[in-house]
C-alpha cells in the first residue's frame, strides 16, 4: 500500500478563512479547548481534500463527455461555373451534410469506464481522508499526553517542593543532617527541569495544532480527550473481514479494474467499421442534384490490434495491483491489529496493576519518613518509581490510540 505524506506546513487560516475562531471554544485565559469532533469538522477544509472533491468533479465531466455524440458536419462549396461555349455564366453551389456513427458502437463502455472512474475518484478521495484524519489523530493524542505528562509533573514538584520545607525544619531542629536537605533540593532541580522539559515539549505541540488550525500563536490550545477511553481492539478475522468489505483503497482498485475492462471493450467495439450518413444538394450551371450517402470505413492497414493489446496489458496490469494492494493492506492490518491489541493490554496492566501499586508504596514510604521510619533515599527511590510508572502508563495510553486509530483507518472506519 502507497503511504502518501501529509505535509503541515501550510497554515490552515489559509483554509479555512480565519473561521477558527467561530468554530472552536475559548475560555477568558486564551486557551482554546479543542476536542476531536472539532478537528474532525474542520478536516474537510483541507487542501488535499479539496484537489480530491475536483478530481471527483473533472471525472463526472469526462463521463458526461463520453455520452454525448459528436456534432454533424456541414460542407459547403460556392464557384462561378462557365458554359463551354463561353456564353453563360453563373454562381454554382453545393452543400454536403455528415452525420458520423461510428461512435454508437463503443459508446456504451466508454459510458461505463468513466462512470467507474468516478466510482475510483470518490473512492480515492476517502482514502486520502482517513490519511488526513489518521496524521491529524496522531497531532491530537500527542498533545493530550502532553498535556498528562506535565500535569503529572507538576504535581510530583509540588509534592517534593513541600518535602524540601519539611526537610528544611527538620533539619533546622536537629532532626535531620544538613545532606538530607541537599539531596531533597537535588532532587528539586531534576523535576523542575523535566517540568520545564515537559512543558517546552507541551508548548511545541500545541504551537503545531495551532498552525493547523490558523489559530494565533499566542493562543494556548487545549486537547479535551479522555485518555483512558481506548476502543475496543477487534480480532484479527474480524479486521481482515473490514478491511475486504469498507476499505476505500481497495474499493477504488477495483474500481480502477473496472475502467479497464471497459475500456479493453470499447477498444475490442472499435473494430466494427465505422458508418457515416451524408447528405448533399447541388447547383450548377446546367443541372441541379440532390442526394444522401453512405461511408463506410475500410480497414485495410489496421484492425485496431494495437490500442487492444495495449488495453489488455493495462488490464492484466491493474489486476495484478489490485491483487498486491490486497496483499499489503492485509499484512499492514495484521501488524496493526498486534500493536493495537499489544499496546492496549500493556495500558491496561499498568493502569490496573503497576500504577496504582506504585501510587499506594510512595504514599506509605511519605507516612513512614514522616514518622521518621526511612530514610530520604528511599522516599526518593519511590516518587521516582511513581513517576516512570505514572509516566509508562501516559505512554501505553498515547501509543494504544495511534496503534488503535491506525488499525481503524486500515480496515475502513471513519476515524
Amino acid at each position: 500500500m502507497r503511504t502518501k505524506a501529509i505535509a503541515w506546513g501550510l497554515p490552515l487560516a489559509l483554509l479555512v478563512g480565519g473561521a477558527w475562531a467561530e468554530d472552536l471554544t475559548g475560555d477568558q485565559a486564551g486557551a482554546v479547548r479543542v476536542t476531536w469532533a472539532d478537528l474532525v469538522r474542520l478536516v474537510d477544509r483541507h487542501p488535499r481534500l479539496a484537489a480530491g472533491a475536483s478530481r471527483v468533479d473533472a471525472a463526472r465531466g469526462r463521463a458526461e463527455a463520453a455520452g454525448a455524440a459528436p456534432n454533424p458536419t456541414l460542407e459547403i462549396e460556392l464557384g462561378r461555373g462557365f458554359a463551354r461555349d463561353g456564353g453563360a455564366a453563373r454562381l454554382e453551389w453545393g452543400l454536403a451534410l455528415g452525420l458520423p456513427l461510428g461512435w454508437i458502437a463503443p459508446r456504451g463502455p466508454r459510458i461505463q469506464a468513466a462512470e467507474a472512474e468516478i466510482e475510483a475518484a470518490l473512492a480515492e478521495g476517502r482514502a486520502l481522508r482517513r490519511d488526513v484524519l489518521l496524521e491529524l489523530q496522531a497531532r491530537f493524542w500527542e498533545l493530550v499526553s502532553a498535556q498528562a505528562r506535565v500535569a503529572s509533573l507538576e504535581e510530583l514538584a509540588a509534592q517534593t517542593a513541600a518535602l524540601v520545607d519539611l526537610v528544611r525544619r527538620r533539619v533546622a531542629t536537629g532532626e535531620l543532617r544538613p545532606l538530607e536537605a541537599t539531596r531533597i533540593e537535588i532532587e528539586l532541580e531534576k523535576v523542575t527541569g523535566e517540568v520545564e522539559a515537559a512543558r517546552l515539549a507541551l508548548g511545541a505541540s500545541q504551537a503545531e495544532l495551532a498552525l493547523w488550525l490558523g489559530a494565533p500563536r499566542a493562543a494556548a490550545i487545549v486537547a479535551i480527550a479522555d485518555m483512558a477511553a481506548v476502543q475496543a481492539v477487534p480480532s484479527l478475522d474480524e479486521a481482515l473481514a473490514e478491511l475486504h468489505a469498507g476499505h476505500p483503497a481497495l474499493a477504488a482498485a477495483r474500481a480502477r479494474v473496472r475502467v479497464q475492462e471497459h475500456e479493453l471493450e470499447a477498444e475490442r467495439l472499435a473494430r466494427v467499421p465505422e458508418l457515416a450518413l451524408s447528405g448533399f444538394a447541388s447547383h450548377e450551371l446546367d443541372r441541379r442534384a440532390y442526394g444522401a450517402g453512405l461511408v463506410v470505413e475500410l480497414p485495410l492497414w489496421s484492425w485496431n490490434s494495437g490500442r487492444i493489446a495495449q488495453a489488455e496489458a493495462e488490464l492484466a496490469a491493474g489486476r495484478s495491483q489490485a491483487e498486491a494492494a490486497s496483499l499489503e493492506l492485509e499484512g499492514a492490518v495484521i501488524r496493526a491489529q498486534a500493536a493495537c491489541q499489544a499496546s492496549a493490554a500493556t495500558a491496561a496492566r499498568l493502569g490496573a496493576a503497576v500504577v496504582p501499586r506504585a501510587e499506594s508504596a510512595a504514599a506509605t514510604i511519605e507516612r513512614t519518613y514522616q514518622l521518621g521510619e526511612v530514610g530520604l533515599l528511599e522516599l526518593i527511590d519511590s516518587r521516582r518509581t511513581l513517576l516512570d510508572a505514572r509516566r509508562l502508563h501516559l505512554d501505553a495510553l498515547s501509543r494504544a490510540h495511534l496503534d488503535c486509530g491506525r488499525l481503524g483507518a486500515l480496515v475502513g472506519e471513519e476515524l
